[in-house]
């Protein structure tokens, strides 16, 4: 954090935009996964520089990198301490939503694939709608996230995926129970 805080005074927004973007994403990062401090902070602290990137890493001029900004604030907005719950939640699915516009099955499979994997979890979590509908769609988004996601391809991330996929079908409501 020290040392891209060091780096932002010369990498300013408006001399260098793309590094200065890329150093606040970096920077947001950091503070997500920041051990020390307030929790609570540290996630609004990632949020605020994950805020600041997306006014350089557009849509338009940096897709992918937009979506990747869209990603990390859907986590970020998933973990939050502070505001409402419900809420917070809502905004993981958009920011999910959002990047899911770049990240495609055909362009972007990985990505894609964590993607409806990150979209999943938060409709497990979802508090708000229809609390069966919310199951339903989580298994919908572990299930795609799967056809990327292969034992062979990628074990580490199917294993994750299908244990988060076994947890939405052990709390699924629709169905025949058994």
């Amino acid at each position: 954090i020290k040392h891209y805080l060091q780096s932002l005074k010369v990498y300013t927004k408006k001399d260098f935009p793309a590094e200065w973007a890329a150093t606040e994403n970096n920077l947001a990062n950091a503070y997500s996964d920041r051990i020390r401090g307030d929790r609570a902070e540290n996630i609004e602290q990632a949020i605020k520089h994950y805020d600041q990137a997306l006014k350089v890493h557009t849509e338009k001029d940096y897709p992918e990198k937009w979506s990747l900004i869209q990603n990390n604030l859907a986590n970020a907005y998933k973990d939050r301490i502070r505001g409402i719950r419900a809420e917070n939640i809502e905004h993981a699915i958009l920011y999910c939503k959002e990047a899911l516009k770049v990240y495609t099955e055909k362009d972007f499979p990985v990505e894609w694939a964590m993607t409806q994997n990150n979209l999943a979890n938060a409709y497990k979590d979802r508090i708000r709608g229809d609390r069966a509908e919310n199951i339903e769609q989580a298994i919908k988004h572990y299930e795609q996230a799967l056809k990327v996601r292969t034992e062979r391809d990628f074990p580490d991330n199917w294993a994750f995926t299908q244990n988060q996929l076994a947890a939405a079908y052990s709390s699924r409501i629709q169905g025949n129970r058994a």
